[in-house]
């Protein structure tokens, strides 16, 4: 687990090594490694394990994965807080178990995003409480805050080799009341990309790599719409690094474009369900570079109960070459090698 740092730090430290006297040229940055996951949330099945087994069981079947690399993250999909206060008119409130918050940091995992359509289940005191008890547990948050300002702001890590990682999050997928104002909420994207690009290119100045995270697009469907394309397009042409989406509850397809790496959901990674789709997902473990990115595609099945362990042989195949085939009509080709899938933008 990387040493994470608030994005309102004055300086983000130097990275690489520094050039000669006699040479204006800076140093090209490190490479890092980031692996991201999909959907998390803390409660019905989810809860219920924690109280039989508690937090730190949830992740233990991918937690090795996850502190491994130079930075982890994870969409947060509900609020972690003891007190119930549904939000009015809404369908479907979580709740999810406070201890939630420490088994994310003991698995190793830097960020989260809460830009999303679960953060303010509770209320804005809720969401206040989740960020508060995640952010004292040695994560930080993306995506929400205690208002317009806060959900837009950056996390930034820094990692051992001296490089700079920038994360943001924002979602399309917004219930009524549930966007940051003058108040608790969280960060809306479709309704003006322009703050969107314009976040990323202040964030890419001040940091080696950037990593946007966007909830969106059509739930329990393998292929992104339209406008999941032209956004995670427009990310990268303001200077994103990588794209990662969630929200459909199932994998969609990833794509390289102008050799930046983009997954437009990675479905669910701790979150109960009843079908094999749902229960299906992979870990992206990325290494980005000045010369491109390597992506590798570790499979992942979560139980009934929504707990996840990395799977092997035809379970994990049968992962992996889902991937592949959802993948292929985005143009881009994965390499399926024993239990692992691989894609790299040329010169990585």
């Amino acid at each position: 687990m990387a040493r994470s740092v608030a994005a309102g730090s004055s300086q983000a430290a130097s990275s690489g090594s520094s050039a000669p006297a006699t040479s204006s040229t800076p140093a090209a940055a490190p490479a890092v490694s980031i692996v991201s996951g999909g959907d998390t949330m803390g409660d019905r099945g989810v809860k219920a394990y924690i109280a039989a087994q508690g937090a730190d069981e949830v992740f233990a079947g991918i937690a090795p994965t996850l502190r491994a690399a130079d930075a982890a993250w994870v969409n947060l999909e509900s609020p972690l807080t003891n007190t119930s206060d549904p939000y009015p008119g809404k369908d479907v409130h979580f709740q999810g178990d406070p201890r939630l918050a420490a088994g994310l940091a003991d698995a190793g995992i830097d960020v989260v995003n809460m830009a999303n359509n679960h953060a303010v289940d509770q209320g804005q005191a809720g969401l206040l409480e989740s960020i508060r008890r995640v952010k004292a547990a040695g994560v930080k948050v993306v995506g929400a805050g205690k208002d317009a300002a806060a959900a837009r702001r950056p996390a930034i890590v820094h990692t051992s080799s001296g490089a700079t990682i920038g994360f943001l999050g924002w979602t399309d997928i917004i219930w009524p009341g549930y966007e940051a104002g003058s108040g608790p909420g969280v960060a809306t994207a479709r309704t003006d990309m322009s703050q969107v690009t314009q976040a990323i290119r202040r964030l890419k100045a001040r940091v080696d790599y950037v990593v946007v995270c966007f909830h969106w697009g059509i739930e329990y469907t393998d292929m992104p719409i339209a406008d999941q394309v032209s956004e995670a397009h427009a990310a990268i042409d303001a200077g994103a690094d990588m794209v990662i989406g969630h929200h459909p509850h199932v994998l969609q397809g990833a794509q390289l474009y102008k050799g930046h790496f983009i997954i437009y959901s990675l479905g669910d990674l701790v979150f109960d369900h009843y079908s094999l789709a749902t229960g299906q997902t992979v870990l992206v473990s990325a290494v980005l570079s000045p010369h491109g990115v390597k992506v590798t595609l570790i499979p992942v099945y979560a139980s009934s109960n929504g707990i996840p362990a990395i799977v092997t042989g035809a379970a994990g195949r049968a992962i992996l070459l889902h991937m592949q085939q959802i993948s292929t009509p985005l143009g881009t080709r994965l390499k399926i090698s024993g239990d692992r899938a691989y894609v790299r933008s040329s010169g990585a």
